[in-house]
């Protein structure tokens, strides 16, 4: 089995569009989004409100949250800093847009 370190390293076989590890600081650094992929949050560090599917939970370290694609998440407040996570995108559905997208008129 490969190691890899980027995206741009995964075997075809993978259908993961992204992945990587956060550390936030601060509730300002990620604005409320959606992807055209699931995406799951595994929380090994700090405590966080977060927004997901229009539900406000509180995570830490040991909990998933997981977001389906086409619905919005969002960081509401840190709890306890810093938040630290690997993160991870599923395969691109629908209109297969990478990244962060955001409804017209979001702020």
């Amino acid at each position: 089995m490969p190691v890899i370190r980027t995206p741009a390293e995964k075997p075809d076989w993978l259908r993961w569009s992204a992945f990587g590890v956060a550390e936030i600081h601060d509730a300002s650094e990620l604005e409320r989004h959606f992807h055209d992929a699931h995406e799951y949050w595994l929380v090994f560090g700090g405590r966080a409100r977060v927004l997901s599917e229009g539900v406000i939970h509180e995570i830490g370290p040991g909990d998933i949250l997981l977001t389906r694609a086409g619905d919005e998440h969002d960081l509401i407040e840190i709890v306890e800093a810093p938040l630290r996570c690997f993160w991870v995108e599923d395969e691109l559905v629908g209109r297969k847009r990478p990244g962060h997208l955001h409804h017209p008129g979001d702020d």
